[in-house]
């Protein structure tokens, strides 16, 4: 489960249930929340950029739409969502013309018959042309915008399946295999949304786009990936605060990267008694650092194959110690006992600002850091069927 970006949680969520409402689908959780509504995330991270005109044309078929008024917004992290113009459709068509102080990524909206709305994001730059069709608004005329849409159009394909897997497994909750059906499929579009992320922003590190990707993506790319943007990022766009802090948090990775030793924490345990890592690793086992939480869906649905790898190879010297960043200590130790997790277990409850997160640079969970006998680092986020195999490597002997 990714973590949140700090700036525009709360406008995220405001501007959240009118998205899903127009998708017209309902979600399960709030891990899919974040994936369906990653286009609209995006709108809400990034500032405005050079002033200039703009005219737009829109063509929204017959005559259905006519009289229906269309607001024209653009975004920003202090304002949120500031009128720029309006106009009425008339004869199908409508035209938004003028000047502004400042262009960027902005928001179209447009009320239907039945009072309910259709929006889409865009960046406006010059003149556009707006098509509706299949009940949705699209945007083109401009370099940036077009290749945005080119990226939002992947994000769609990438999200068809992982959407239709979720509808199925809410009318089906208890089927099995269709939760893991959707676990597969979700790392699947996990990885896929990371290439597709990566390949957009190396394509535009010389335009706003490539920075209005990174500061969506930037917790679902690799540190391999982060590394390889800032090498070959110019000077403005390394200037961005966002930038800065993950390449901060990337400095910080490579004291914990693997063939390092591992770094101490000192936390709690459920019983709020106080408990280090030390007391576990480097004491001649194989341990697993399981960095977690009980309101993570992945989390819990990978939990399954973590407990199966500790009964199968715990007496051959395999530990875990888990991490949690829970911040309610009872749902913790609810989470704890149902699940019947009999390895130690520590936090600071305090969430995403545990200094768990800071020491071990990540901004994902679930994470997993594995550490061999002497306390070196040999691997990171093994998942499923990755986790037995390291285990079988170094301990099927």
């Amino acid at each position: 489960m990714k973590r949140p970006h700090d700036l525009s949680l709360a406008q995220v969520n405001n501007y959240l249930a009118s998205y899903i409402e127009y998708l017209n689908i309902k979600i399960k959780d709030k891990e899919m929340k974040k994936i369906i509504s990653f286009v609209l995330f995006t709108l809400i991270l990034v500032a405005c950029s050079n002033p200039g005109a703009y005219n737009m044309k829109g063509k929204m078929g017959d005559g259905a739409w006519d009289d229906k008024q269309v607001i024209l917004y653009g975004l920003s992290n202090e304002l949120g969502m500031v009128p720029i113009d309006s106009t009425i459709i008339k004869d199908g068509v409508f035209n938004l013309k003028g000047k502004v102080d400042s262009v960027g990524w902005c928001l179209l909206l447009i009320k239907n018959n039945e009072g309910e709305s259709i929006y889409k994001d865009f960046y406006m730059d010059g003149n556009l042309k707006v098509d509706f069709k299949n009940g949705k608004l699209r945007m083109t005329g401009n370099g940036i915008n077009d290749s945005y849409q080119a990226f939002v159009d992947k994000y769609d394909s990438l999200s068809v399946n992982i959407i239709k897997l979720n509808a199925e497994q809410k009318a089906n909750p208890s089927d099995k295999t269709l939760e893991i059906a959707f676990n597969e499929e979700y790392e699947h579009f996990e990885e896929s949304f990371r290439v597709l992320a990566l390949s957009t922003i190396m394509s535009n590190l010389d335009n706003p786009l490539g920075l209005h990707i990174f500061q969506a993506a930037m917790s679902s790319l690799d540190d391999k990936d982060l590394e390889s943007i800032l090498a070959k990022a110019g000077p403005e766009f390394l200037a961005d605060p966002s930038v800065k802090m993950v390449s901060k948090q990337l400095r910080l990775s490579i004291k914990v990267g693997i063939g390092c030793e591992y770094v101490d924490l000192a936390l709690f345990d459920p019983d709020r008694k106080p408990v280090a890592l030390s007391e576990y690793v480097g004491k001649g086992a194989y341990v697993l650092i399981d960095f977690w939480a009980s309101w993570c869906g992945p989390c819990m649905a990978e939990l399954p194959n973590v407990i199966t790898c500790y009964n199968k190879y715990h007496k051959k010297g395999f530990d875990i110690v888990g991490v949690s960043l829970d911040k309610e200590a009872n749902l913790w130790k609810e989470a704890i006992r149902k699940n019947k997790i009999s390895w130690p277990q520590m936090s600071d409850l305090a969430g995403w600002q545990s200094q768990a997160v800071t020491v071990y640079s990540f901004s994902s969970i679930p994470h997993t850091v594995l550490v061999d006998p002497q306390g070196i680092i040999i691997a990171k986020d093994l998942r499923g069927e990755a986790l037995n195999e390291k285990l079988s490597e170094l301990l099927d002997k």
